[in-house]
């Protein structure tokens, strides 16, 4: 007896559907993470329930802002810190910035440190259009992890502290 044309897949098809691994897949299917139909014990999946499920993991990508806007967001204008700012605290959570993991985080302890610099040099008046994006950036991150949610408090706060707003996310070109 011929077997008739279905649109389920099984494992090993869905597999090679989704260009994953089986093993993947089981996994996904055990923790009830993917649609599914359990049926004479055995997993069925369905193409376009897939097809949905990977557009919903789809990754936004942020639009780049035209030059011009961008120019505007690293104005001096935006880039001026308050008079009335707070640098004891600020300093504190520059530190607290520069130790994290015994400032063995490269890019954690870059920013406080970048800081530290840019607010020295400047007495307390101005951020660096380089700076303030990398603060900007950490205030807003887009992947969310135990490191990334903490450092995004700090830097909201720092924003706070010193602009009496947490400042948008804008870009830089490089940190040269």
């Amino acid at each position: 007896m011929e077997t008739p044309k279905t649109n389920w897949l099984t494992i090993p098809e869905a597999a090679a559907y989704l260009r994953c691994g089986e093993r993947i897949l089981r996994e996904l299917i055990a923790r009830k993470e993917i649609p599914h139909t359990l049926f004479a014990s055995r997993a069925l999946l369905y193409p376009s329930r897939l097809d949905e499920w990977l557009l919903a993991k789809e990754e936004r990508v942020n639009p780049r802002k035209p030059d011009a806007e961008q120019s505007a967001e690293l104005s001096e204008d935006n880039r001026q810190i308050r008079a009335d700012c707070p640098r004891r605290q600020v300093n504190s959570l520059i530190d607290e910035l520069i130790g994290y993991k015994n400032g063995k985080e490269r890019f954690v302890n870059g920013l406080g440190r970048n800081l530290e610099k840019d607010l020295s040099e400047s007495d307390y008046s101005i951020l660096s259009p380089k700076v303030f994006s990398q603060v900007s950036r950490w205030a807003h991150p887009q992947k969310h992890s135990p490191r990334n949610d903490w450092v995004q408090e700090k830097a909201q706060k720092i924003s706070m502290l010193m602009f009496g707003k947490v400042i948008d996310r804008v870009s830089f070109p490089s940190y040269r």
